[in-house]
């Protein structure tokens, strides 16, 4: 579970959220294949095996077949999810925060978005 109370300041001094990073990681990239690497390899290829299973899905006729692509992709989707996990606990992901105006401004937008939807809105 990704602890999003954690906060990091860069070495410029800029609040982030997100943890330092784990020792367990190389501090700098050389030529290896590493921890890091690896994780992010397999990241991706999750990504991508998302993107084929859900670009299958729209198109299946069988049910049967439908319903374990779609077991599939719950699968691969809950791997993608722990990988991101493991490395944003391990330091590798930060996020930048955002001050109250960037999130009024934010609100403020996709409230007049939230007119050109054609359903009901409150």
């Amino acid at each position: 579970m990704i602890d999003n109370t954690s906060m990091v300041t860069s070495q410029f001094g800029v609040q982030k959220i997100g943890k330092d990073k784990s020792p367990v990681l190389p501090k700098e990239k050389d030529p290896s294949f590493n921890l890091r690497d690896r994780m992010n390899d397999v990241l991706t290829s999750e990504k991508y095996i998302i993107e084929g299973y859900t670009t299958g899905s729209k198109e299946i006729l069988c049910e049967k077949l439908y319903t374990i692509l779609n077991g599939n992709l719950n699968s691969a989707k809950q791997a993608q999810r722990y990988f991101f996990e493991q490395l944003f606990n391990l330091g590798e992901y930060q996020a930048d925060t955002a001050t109250q105006q960037q999130i009024d401004d934010a609100l403020d937008m996709f409230t007049k978005y939230k007119v050109q939807l054609p359903y009901p809105h409150n």
